[in-house]
C-alpha cells in the first residue's frame, strides 16, 4: 500500500513554487530545480493534459515524438490518481490529505448529499449548489492566485466550460497562452478532452488524439521565445477496465447506510453499525484480492492520501471503509453507461505521469 510521495507531482509543484520564492512544505524536484535555475525563464507555461499519463504516452507515441523526446522523467501522481485530487494537489502544492479534495463526489454531512466538487451538484440528488461551493467548504489557494498575491503576474486557461479564459479547442488554448505569456510570469493551462475520450472509448482508441496533442504542442513550442519554459504534465493515466454493477448487488447494498462516495476505483463506503461484519465478509467474498479493503482507522494511519496536517474533514470523506482497486475491475453505482477507460486505483499503469520540459536555449 506504499505510495511514493517523495517523487511525485507534489515535488514538481514544489519546484514551481520554489522558483518564485515560495515553500509549500513538500520539497521540490532536484532535476526540475536545476533546469529552472540554469535557464532562469521569465515565464513558465504549465500545460496539464488530463489523462496523458506515462502508459498512454508510451502506447501511442514513438521515442522521437515531441512529448517523449523532451520527457525529463516520470513521477507518481498523488493518491488517488484522479483529476479532483491530482490537479488540486498540483495547483496548491498540498496533498489530498491536507486539502480534502479526494475524488469526484464527496459526502457532505451538513447537506446530507454526495456533491460533485467540480460541478457543485449532487450526483444522486441532482441538487444544484452555488458556484464556488467546494472552494468555500474546502478552501484552497492555487498557484496563480498565490503568485498574484505576491505581485508575480500569473493567469490560467481552461476548456470552453469555464467562465475565466475559456478555450474552444486545444489549439485555441495554445494560441491564447502565447499571447498571455507576454504579460505574465506564470501560466497554467488545463485541457480535458483526452480524459473524456478515453473514458468512453478506451485507451487503445486514443492514439489519434494523442498524436494531435503532441504535434500541436510541438508547433507551439517553436513559437515560444527563449525566455519561456514549457512544462507539460498530466494528472494521471488510464487503463482499460471491467465494470461491476454495485447498485444491483442487493446483499452488499443492504449493509450500507447511504450511497458510496469518491470514485469507482477508490470507493468510500458508509456502513450500518449492525452490518459491519456482514459487509466485510460479503465484500471479500465478492472481490477477494481484487480490491484492498481498509477500515477508517487503517486509512488514516496509512498516510495513503499524503503527508501534512490532515484536513479536519478527511475522516468524513473517507467513510467507514475504503476500497482500492488492485486490478482493472471498477465498482459502478447508479451509472448506466459503461466506462471503458478509468483511473484512481493502484495499478501502476494508471498512476505514473510524465514531466515534459522544453526551452529553445
Amino acid at each position: 500500500m506504499n505510495w511514493d510521495y517523495e517523487h511525485s507531482i507534489l515535488q514538481i509543484s514544489g519546484s514551481l513554487y520554489k522558483y518564485y520564492g515560495i515553500d509549500r512544505g513538500h520539497g521540490s524536484d532536484p532535476q526540475l530545480d536545476e533546469y529552472l535555475s540554469r535557464i532562469q525563464p521569465r515565464c513558465i507555461i504549465a500545460v496539464l493534459i488530463d489523462a496523458l499519463g506515462t502508459s498512454i504516452l508510451n502506447r501511442h507515441l514513438g521515442k522521437d515524438d515531441f512529448f517523449r523526446r523532451y520527457r525529463l522523467k516520470d513521477v507518481s501522481s498523488v493518491f488517488p490518481p484522479t483529476t479532483t485530487a491530482a490537479t488540486t494537489a498540483f495547483l496548491t502544492g498540498h496533498s489530498p490529505a491536507e486539502n480534502g479534495w479526494l475524488g469526484w463526489n464527496q459526502y457532505f454531512d451538513e447537506e446530507q448529499d454526495h456533491i460533485i466538487l467540480f460541478r457543485h451538484s449532487g450526483i444522486f440528488s441532482n441538487r444544484q449548489y452555488p458556484d464556488g461551493f467546494a472552494e468555500e467548504r474546502l478552501p484552497v489557494d492555487k498557484i496563480y492566485d498565490v503568485l498574484n498575491e505576491h505581485e508575480i503576474a500569473a493567469d490560467s486557461l481552461w476548456p470552453g466550460w469555464s467562465l475565466h479564459n475559456p478555450c474552444r479547442t486545444y489549439q485555441d488554448m495554445l494560441d491564447q497562452a502565447l499571447k498571455l505569456s507576454r504579460e505574465n510570469r506564470f501560466l497554467y493551462a488545463y485541457w480535458d478532452d483526452l480524459d473524456a475520450f478515453l473514458h468512453e472509448y478506451g485507451t487503445e482508441a486514443g492514439g489519434s488524439m494523442v498524436r494531435v496533442l503532441n504535434d500541436q504542442t510541438e508547433q507551439f513550442a517553436t513559437r515560444l521565445p527563449e525566455d519561456t519554459v514549457l512544462l507539460v504534465i498530466a494528472d494521471h493515466s488510464q487503463i482499460d477496465v471491467q465494470n461491476y454493477p454495485l447498485d444491483l448487488d442487493e446483499e452488499l447494498c443492504a449493509c450500507l447506510r447511504r450511497e458510496p462516495a469518491l470514485e469507482q476505483r477508490v470507493t468510500a463506503f458508509y456502513v450500518r453499525e449492525d452490518k459491519e461484519k456482514d459487509f466485510v465478509r460479503i465484500f471479500r467474498k465478492r472481490f477477494g484480492d481484487r480490491f484492498l479493503l481498509l477500515s477508517k482507522a487503517e486509512v488514516l494511519s496509512s498516510g495513503i492520501f499524503g503527508l501534512g496536517v490532515p484536513s479536519p474533514r478527511l475522516e468524513e470523506f473517507t467513510g467507514d471503509y475504503l476500497s482500492i482497486a488492485l486490478t482493472p475491475l471498477s465498482l459502478n453505482y447508479r451509472k448506466l453507461d459503461t466506462i471503458r477507460g478509468n483511473h484512481a486505483g493502484m495499478v501502476p499503469e494508471e498512476r505514473y505521469i510524465p514531466v515534459i520540459l522544453f526551452n529553445k536555449s
